[in-house]
């Protein structure tokens, strides 16, 4: 019945010289969300563009990986990433425009597809520094106590219509979904998803959000860590250490002074033993 009446709008609004689209869904996947407080997204727009004008534009734009072209070509609002540049560091981008599909050559109608795939780290001051800047990232993550972390959503890093108080809106066509990590106890969470009643803490897998007002939306877990986990990245954080100082500003000479210690010692090694022979 919706997409009757996407349709019957469509037809209404008459052949243009103007690209002519329209929001059939967005479908953003939150995953694979690490310690460092970075996480895998995956976002699906879903289009329907009608005449020939705007099928052109679609078919021009095909192999572009330039998201500022869809935006601009198509003027849709919601042709965007769903996260906040503002609140996260996005890398290792791929876009992928899909074949048009469901096209009626006499009603001039086409589907379309824009898949985004990346990963969202919170932002650094720069390079030498360890923390990240307070209140970016899709999480805030605390060490809460020995091999245990506490991850705690950052609703400013979710980028949909908000309303005046600053609360995410999801309308009837846009979903978001958060997959939990496997080894995560859920600590607080409002508002549930519709039809679920999550007594906590427990495990839950994943969440899953449509046609709602996130008022006051907090998600709140903990992972604990093996101990052997904890021991790899006592050794990973000294080594960046390291590595770190060595590439700063006094990193030649402290090189040169760990040449001279271990010459040193060999020295005074070898003139013990040429002494007791």
């Amino acid at each position: 019945m919706r997409k009757a009446l996407i349709i019957l709008l469509i037809l209404c609004l008459g052949v243009s010289n103007a690209a002519d689209f329209i929001i059939e869904q967005v479908d953003v996947t939150v995953s694979d969300i690490k310690s460092d407080g970075s996480a895998k997204v995956h976002e699906s727009i879903k289009l329907i563009m009608y005449g020939d004008y705007a099928i052109s534009v679609y078919d021009s734009g095909i192999s572009k990986n330039d998201l500022s072209f869809w935006s601009t070509g198509t003027s849709l609002k919601d042709v965007k990433f769903h996260v906040n540049p503002s609140k996260v560091d996005i890398r290792d981008l791929r876009l992928r425009p899909q074949p048009r599909t469901k096209c009626n050559p006499i009603q001039g109608i086409c589907h379309g597809e824009l898949i985004l795939d990346y990963t969202a780290y919170p932002s650094y001051a720069n390079e030498s520094v360890s923390e990240p800047v307070s209140g970016t990232g899709i999480f805030n993550i605390e060490r809460y106590k020995p091999r245990t972390r506490r991850y705690t959503l950052n609703p400013s890093a979710i980028s949909f219509t908000t309303t005046a108080d600053g609360n995410t809106i999801l309308d009837d066509k846009e979903y978001l979904h958060i997959s939990l990590p496997q080894d995560s106890v859920m600590l607080d969470l409002n508002p549930q998803p519709s039809g679920l009643n999550i007594k906590l803490p427990s495990h839950v897998e994943d969440l899953s959000y449509n046609d709602i007002v996130l008022v006051k939306f907090s998600v709140v877990f903990d992972v604990e860590e093996g101990i052997d986990k904890e021991v790899t990245e006592f050794f990973t954080n000294i080594t960046n250490s390291i590595f770190k100082s060595l590439s700063g500003p006094y990193g030649y000479a402290m090189v040169l002074l760990i040449i001279i210690v271990i010459g040193s010692y060999i020295y005074i090694t070898i003139s013990k033993r040429r002494g007791e022979d």
